[in-house]
């Protein structure tokens, strides 16, 4: 029997293609968690944004070409587009499930959940094909570079487009970094993140870092296959007798033009340009994929 990834198109890299290429990925097995779409639901899916890929595509004319791409996403010949809700959900699924068993492992020091807004990297509402996953990657990295007690970091880049017009500001599309690590020390990642990643008008508190219990609902959050625009809105919170004004935010679904240019990047970048190692590393265990530990840091 020939091998299956032969047929994987040549920018993906082997080994996220050899995930895809495993149809065990694509089932309503495990790993499940509550909402987590199912087969029949993501297949529906693909069809629906093949359609409204094909609808935009006077204004979108790389759209077209996507929508052909999508088209002929079938088993044992999946298209392993960035923006295929079916292969995005496996790669999710295969996510979270490697994730899973790394911070099951009994030298697993105690996992937490980091979330980084890279505002330096924050995109004007026409510019999202500009946007370049790589130098956020590398920045992560270098702070990481000498942080003490961290055995393992991995997760996910997605965007949200930001309305801050209520605020007298902009719309523009924000990356932002959500993935788990696994440290002696919750305090020095902190402290380390934060220095390179300060408060800014735009994002008050880009980093945050809690604990995480390890849930495959938790998990999965770091790989998101659908994203949404963000609106800025004043409200009141408090007790009756200690009202206050504050800012908060509002999630909708992203407007079909918006959500074209959302799928047309994640084509681009694909799904390695969104996944972030470190400390670990993909590799071929007999005929899969898994996630091992790196003894020691680069």
């Amino acid at each position: 029997m020939s091998d299956p990834i032969q047929n994987y198109r040549s920018e993906v890299p082997p080994l996220i293609a050899r995930v895809l290429a495993d149809e065990r990925h694509y089932g309503d097995g495990a790993p499940i968690w509550v909402g987590a779409p199912t087969s029949s639901d993501t297949k529906k899916t693909r069809k629906r944004y093949i359609k409204r890929l094909w609808r935009l595509s006077s204004p979108f004319p790389e759209a077209e070409r996507l929508a052909n791409v999508l088209t002929r996403c079938k088993p044992r010949r999946r298209c392993m587009s960035g923006a295929c809700p079916e292969c995005g959900r496996a790669f999710q699924r295969w996510f979270v499930a490697q994730v899973t068993d790394l911070a099951s492992n009994e030298s697993s020091l105690g996992l937490i959940a980091v979330s980084i807004a890279f505002t330096k990297h924050r995109t004007a509402e026409d510019k999202l094909d500009t946007l370049n996953t790589t130098r956020m990657k590398r920045s992560l990295s270098e702070s990481l570079k000498n942080t003490d007690g961290l055995s393992w970091m991995v997760g996910g880049i997605d965007i949200s487009l930001n309305d801050d017009t209520q605020k007298n500001g902009d719309i523009a599309w924000q990356p932002q970094f959500y993935g788990f690590a696994d440290v002696t020390s919750r305090e020095a990642l902190s402290k380390v993140l934060r220095d390179t990643y300060g408060p800014t008008k735009k994002a008050p508190r880009p980093v945050q870092i809690k604990e995480c219990d390890g849930s495959t609902k938790a998990i999965s959050y770091a790989f998101k296959t659908d994203f949404v625009r963000r609106i800025a809105y004043r409200t009141e919170v408090g007790p009756p007798e200690k009202r206050r004004k504050c800012w908060n935010t509002r999630k909708v679904s992203l407007r079909p033009a918006e959500h074209v240019r959302a799928m047309l990047w994640m084509h681009q970048v694909g799904l390695a340009g969104r996944l972030y190692l470190r400390g670990v590393r993909m590799t071929r265990t007999g005929d899969s994929v898994g996630l091992v530990r790196i003894k020691k840091l680069e």
